[in-house]
C-alpha cells in the first residue's frame, strides 16, 4: 500500500538541540509538500507547496489555509501510533473509521456505515470537518493511496509514526486539484528519505494501570552522489492489548479490548537518479499488520467473541522529470498499490466467519508547468495535464455482494494559473502583493462526469497582515458498497405510513398503517455528490510582537446529492423521501422488484399470513399473489443522493517563540470550533447523521508549551475536546463532559550534554502521556462504555526513546 512502512525519527529534541531552540510551527507551515513531490525535500529542505500543482511557488501564493504537524509534534504527544495522534489533530474526527473499540457493536446511520465495515478490522483515517472520511483525501507524499478492506478509504494504520517527517493539512476544497473526495480538504504525509548516514531508534512504552508495553524498532539509512540517492528503511512495531474495565449494556456486562494486540513489520526504499535534465525516482513499500481482540460477556461467556484480522500489502510509485529552462518542467507518474485483507470472527461455541478483500489502484499521469508571460507584479504561471486512474475491490463476502466486487476507471484533464496582480516593486499603498489563482478539472467517471473550478485570492496588506480567500466547487464519488455493493433484499411488512390517505386505509389494518414492501441494498443509479466550499483567512505576524504568527479561517461547506441510506421510520415518515416510494403500485412494480436478479432475500412476517411467522421465500414465484395484492407501498431504502449536509466554522492556529531563560521557549494553541453541522432530507427535515455518540465535538484545541537550551528541553502538550449531548433514539437525553489530557516531555541531546565520544549523535526522549490518567467521559450504556470517536483509549503511559545517527548528517 502507499503506506511506507519503516522508518527511523530522530527523536524530536536532538533536532531542537542541534539548533538550541525549541521549533517554531509557524516557520514549518512555509514547508509544505508539493503535489506529486513525494516529499523528497523532507531531507534536502527544498521548498516546495502542498495544495498546488505548480512547483516552486512561493508560500506566500498561496490562498488556501495549511496546517502543518511533523514528527516533533507526535513525539511530544506521547501517542503509541499514528492512529492515536491523528485525533489530537483539532480539523480530525474518525466517526465511520476509528480503530478504537470496534470490536464493539458497529455504528449505524445514513452516513457512517464505514464504521460498520471497519467493525472488526479496526482501520483509522482522516475525515476532516466532522464530515465522513470519503469526504477527506488522504495523499502519501503528494500520491493517492490504496484503499484497505470494505473501508473504501485509505488507512493511516499501518503507517508507523516513526516514519512521519510531517503532515500537511488542506482543510478547504482541492477536486480542482486532486480530484474525487477533496471535499473536506486533503491530507498528505510525508515520509522521511535520508540523504546519508545511518539511524537506528528504539522506542519502548508501557502503561502505567496494566503495566502492558509497546516496542518499536526502526533502522534508516541513505546513501548520495553527485546525480543521486538511494534510501532505505526497516521497522517493527508489536503493541499489547488494554482492556478496559467491564460496562454495563443493556443489563449485561461486556469487556472489550480497546487497544488490540498488534504486530506491525514493513520495508520502505527508494531512489532516484539524475540523466541530464531528466530524472527518474522510485519508491517502493511492503508492509504486514496482525491484529487481534477479545469481546467478552461476562455474565454468559459462551458469546464471548474473539477476531483477527490480517492485512498485507505493497505499492510502488515511478517519476519521471524534465526541468527545462527556468520554471518550465514536465513530469510523469506511473503508481501501482494492492491491499489484501483477511478478516475472521468467532464465538466460543459456533463457527467462525470468514471475510477477505483485495483493493488496488494504478494512476498514471502526466503534467508540465511553463511560465506562460511575466506582468510588472511578476511571472505567470501554468500547470496542466492528464490523468488516468484504475480502481478495484474484490471479496468473497458475498453477504455483501452478489457479484464479487467491482472496478471503476477515471480519466482526468486538468490546470492551474497563478497571476501576480500586485507587487512588492509597484508600492501600491495597502497591497504588498496581490496574487490570483485559479484552477480546473474535468473527470469522467464512466458512470457520471464532474468538473470542478476554484479561485483563490491572496493579499498581503504589508509585511505582517494577509488576507486570503477561496471558492471551490468539489465533488466526491459514491463508494463501491453503495453502487454494486450490498446485495439487495426484499421485506414485507405491516408498518405506520404517515402519508397514508385514509380513503385507501385496508379496513383489515389498524388505522393508519398499511403493508409495505421495503427494498434495501446498493443501488448502482447513483451519481457523484458535488460541494460547494468557501474559506476566508487571515495571517498576521505583528511588529510590536516578533516571533508571533497568528492563522485564522472562516470556512463553509455544503455538499448537496450527499449518498445516504433513507432509515426504515424516515422512509415513511419524512416527506421530501416519498420521491423514492411508490404508492399504490400494481403488479407488474412488485414483480419488478421481487424478481430483479440481484436479490439475494425474500422474506415477510405479516400478521394474517403464515399465522405472523417470519417467512423466507426462496423465489419470487412463491411469494402468493393474495400477499402481494395488499402492499400500498413500495419504499425503496437503497442507499440514494438524497441529502443536503452543510457545515461552517471556524480555525485558529497560533505559534509564538521568544528568548527565555537564557534559552528558548516556545507555546503553539491550534484548535477548531464547528458552528453548524446539520444533515437535511433534501428540504429542511433534519436527520440523524450518526449515532448519539459519534458526533464531532464543536470545539476541540491543542496546545504546547516548551522550553529548550543547551540540549535539553522540556514542555507539555495538552488536547482539549468539548462535551456533547447523547441523543440516541430511545434513551434520555445526556449529556457527555468534556475531556482534557496532558502530556509531559523532556528530551536530551546526550552527545551535546556530554563530552564521553560512544555517546556522540545519540539522544533520549522522556514522555508521560496523559500525565493525571484522566479516564474519558462515561457514555451510559454504550458499547465501550466511552466515546472512541474524539478519544483514543489513552492510559498514562510512559515512553523511552533512544536513537543514535551513525555517519552522514
Amino acid at each position: 500500500m502507499a503506506a511506507s512502512l519503516a522508518c527511523v525519527c530522530q527523536p524530536a529534541l536532538a533536532q531542537e538541540a542541534r539548533n538550541d531552540e525549541a521549533p517554531q510551527r509557524g516557520a514549518r507551515q512555509d514547508r509544505p509538500a508539493a503535489h506529486g513531490d513525494g516529499g523528497a525535500e523532507s531531507e534536502a529542505g527544498a521548498i516546495v507547496v502542498t495544495g498546488s500543482l505548480i512547483r516552486g511557488l512561493p508560500r506566500e501564493y498561496m490562498a488556501s489555509p495549511v496546517f502543518t504537524r511533523d514528527r516533533i509534534d507526535i513525539d511530544r504527544s506521547g501517542a503509541g501510533s499514528t492512529a492515536e495522534f491523528l485525533l489530537t489533530i483539532p480539523q480530525n474526527f474518525t466517526g465511520d473509521l476509528s480503530e478504537f473499540a470496534t470490536t464493539g457493536a458497529g455504528i449505524g446511520s445514513p452516513l457512517g456505515d464505514g464504521t460498520t465495515y471497519n467493525q472488526f478490522d479496526g482501520f483509522a483515517g482522516f475525515a476532516l470537518r466532522g464530515l465522513a472520511s470519503d469526504a477527506t483525501l488522504t495523499l502519501l507524499n503528494g500520491r493517492r493511496m490504496p484503499s484497505v478492506g470494505m473501508t473504501e478509504a485509505p488507512t493511516v494504520s499501518v503507517l508507523p509514526s516513526m516514519l512521519i517527517e510531517r503532515i500537511d493539512i488542506i482543510p478547504d476544497g482541492a477536486s480542482a486539484t486532486y480530484g474525487a473526495d477533496a471535499v473536506a480538504g486533503v491530507v498528505n504525509i510525508v515520509t522521511r528519505k535520508p540523504r546519508q548516514g545511518l539511524e537506528v531508534e528504539i522506542r519502548n512504552a508501557m502503561a502505567t494501570e496494566t503495566g502492558k508495553t509497546s516496542l518499536q524498532v526502526s533502522a534508516l539509512a541513505g546513501h548520495s552522489w553527485n546525480s543521486g540517492s538511494i534510501y532505505g528503511m526497516a521497522m517493527y512495531q508489536k503493541r499489547a492489548p488494554y482492556t478496559r474495565d467491564p460496562v454495563r449494556v443493556s443489563n449485561e456486562y461486556l469487556q472489550i479490548d480497546a487497544l488490540p494486540d498488534e504486530l506491525l513489520t514493513g520495508f520502505y526504499a527508494g531512489g532516484q537518479q539524475s540523466f541530464g535534465d531528466f530524472t527518474y525516482s522510485l519508491d517502493a513499500s511492503y508492509f504486514e499488520r496482525e491484529r487481534r481482540s477479545q469481546q467478552r460477556y461476562l455474565d454468559e461467556p459462551q458469546y464471548n467473541r474473539r477476531f483477527h484480522t490480517g492485512t498485507s500489502g505493497y505499492s510502488f510509485y515511478n517519476n519521471l522529470h524534465w526541468q527545462g529552462r527556468g520554471r518550465t518542467a514536465i513530469d510523469l507518474y506511473v503508481d501501482y498499490g494492492r491491499n489484501d485483507t483477511g478478516s475472521d470472527s468467532r464465538r466460543v461455541t459456533g463457527r467462525p466467519s470468514f471475510r477477505n478483500y483485495s483493493n488496488t489502484l494504478f494512476v498514471a499521469e502526466l503534467h508540465g508547468q511553463a511560465e506562460l508571460f511575466r506582468l510588472p507584479a511578476g511571472p505567470v504561471i501554468a500547470a496542466a495535464g492528464a490523468q488516468y486512474r484504475a480502481e478495484t475491490l474484490w471479496t468473497d463476502a458475498r453477504i455483501f455482494f452478489n457479484r464479487s466486487g467491482g472496478s471503476r476507471r477515471t480519466r482526468s484533464v486538468f490546470g492551474e494559473v497563478n497571476v501576480p496582480l500586485v507587487g512588492v516593486d509597484q508600492a501600491v499603498p495597502l497591497v504588498r502583493s496581490l496574487t490570483l489563482s485559479a484552477a480546473g478539472r474535468f473527470e469522467d467517471l464512466g458512470f457520471d462526469t464532474a468538473f470542478s473550478p476554484k479561485l483563490g485570492l491572496r493579499w498581503q496588506v504589508d509585511r505582517s497582515i494577509a488576507l486570503r480567500g477561496t471558492y471551490a466547487r468539489s465533488f466526491l464519488v459514491p463508494r463501491f458498497r453503495s453502487t454494486i455493493g450490498i446485495a439487495e433484499q426484499v421485506s414485507i411488512g405491516l408498518y405506520p405510513y404517515k402519508f397514508l390517505d385514509p380513503a385507501l386505509q385496508n379496513p383489515a389494518l389498524p388505522a393508519g398503517q398499511t403493508l409495505v414492501m421495503y427494498r434495501a441494498g446498493a443501488n448502482p443509479a447513483l451519481k457523484t455528490q458535488n460541494a460547494d466550499t468557501f474559506t476566508i483567512g487571515a495571517d498576521l505576524t505583528p511588529a510590536l510582537i516578533p516571533g508571533l504568527t497568528i492563522k485564522a479561517d472562516y470556512y463553509r461547506i455544503k455538499i448537496t446529492g450527499r449518498v445516504g441510506t433513507p432509515a426504515p421510520d424516515d422512509s415513511l415518515s419524512v416527506a421530501d423521501l416519498q420521491i423514492f416510494n411508490t404508492r399504490n403500485p400494481n403488479m407488474a412494480q412488485l414483480q419488478a422488484v421481487l424478481r430483479n436478479p440481484d436479490v439475494f432475500r425474500r422474506f415477510a412476517e405479516v400478521p394474517g399470513y403464515n399465522g405472523g411467522e417470519l417467512t423466507f421465500f426462496d423465489n419470487a414465484g412463491q411469494v402468493p399473489a393474495s400477499l402481494l395484492s395488499q402492499i400500498q407501498l413500495i419504499a425503496d431504502i437503497r442507499s440514494q443522493n438524497f441529502a443536503v449536509e452543510s457545515t461552517d466554522g471556524i480555525d485558529l492556529d497560533l505559534d509564538y517563540k521568544t528568548r527565555l531563560f537564557g534559552g528558548t521557549a516556545a507555546f503553539t494553541l491550534s484548535g477548531q470550533y464547528i458552528l453548524n453541522l446539520a444533515l437535511n432530507a433534501g428540504g429542511a427535515t433534519a436527520i440523524s447523521r450518526l449515532d448519539g455518540y459519534a458526533k464531532p465535538a464543536d470545539l476541540r484545541f491543542n496546545g504546547t508549551i516548551a522550553w529548550g537550551r543547551d540540549g535539553f528541553s522540556i514542555g507539555s502538550m495538552i488536547n482539549y475536546v468539548d462535551g456533547f449531548v447523547d441523543d440516541r433514539a430511545g434513551q434520555p437525553r445526556r449529556r457527555v463532559g468534556s475531556f482534557t489530557t496532558a502530556s509531559l516531555f523532556a528530551s536530551f541531546d546526550l552527545g551535546r550534554l556530554s563530552r564521553a565520544s560512544w555517546l556522540r549523535d545519540s539522544a533520549l526522549q522522556l514522555v508521560v502521556a496523559n500525565v493525571f490518567d484522566q479516564a474519558q467521559p462515561r457514555i451510559v450504556d454504550g458499547v465501550v462504555g466511552y466515546d472512541p470517536y474524539n478519544n483514543p483509549p489513552n492510559p498514562r503511559t510512559v515512553a523511552v526513546t533512544l536513537s543514535r545517527r551513525f555517519g552522514g548528517r
